[in-house]
């Protein structure tokens, strides 16, 4: 695959995490962060997450987490916690244990493409 090819290939991956609903503006803050086009601060800080959030998961009781489809988990969780609904509830644990794992998988191909690909300008989010 040729460099441009990549880049563009790291845009679409990039732009898709919006389109799914895995990112938000947050992340765009993350990578306005970044020198001279250097996403290992955006590598940095998201690896980060995955290696401190299983923690978190584990303790959902007591604490949620923010990734956006996670989040929407979480708050069904809620729901089912509110409604005194079990069942519910470890449903939407298992469902937020998932939405985590393909978080965590489509951020590690991502970044591969990122490694790739070198430095390059970001990509707008279209959204």
């Amino acid at each position: 695959m040729d460099f441009k090819a990549r880049h563009l290939q790291v845009k679409e991956t990039r732009q898709s995490f919006f389109d799914e609903g895995y990112l938000d503006s947050q992340y765009t803050q993350i990578e306005a962060l970044t020198k001279d086009g250097n996403l290992d601060f955006v590598v940095e800080v998201i690896t980060l997450y995955f290696r401190d959030s299983p923690n978190v998961i584990a303790a959902l009781e007591h604490e949620f987490i923010g990734a956006i489809k996670v989040h929407k988990e979480l708050n069904k969780a809620y729901t089912f916690l509110e409604a005194g609904n079990i069942e519910g509830i470890k449903a939407a644990l298992r469902d937020i244990k998932k939405e985590h794992s393909e978080l965590r998988a489509k951020f590690e191909t991502y970044f591969q493409l990122m490694r790739q690909a070198g430095p390059t300008e970001l990509a707008v989010n279209s959204s």
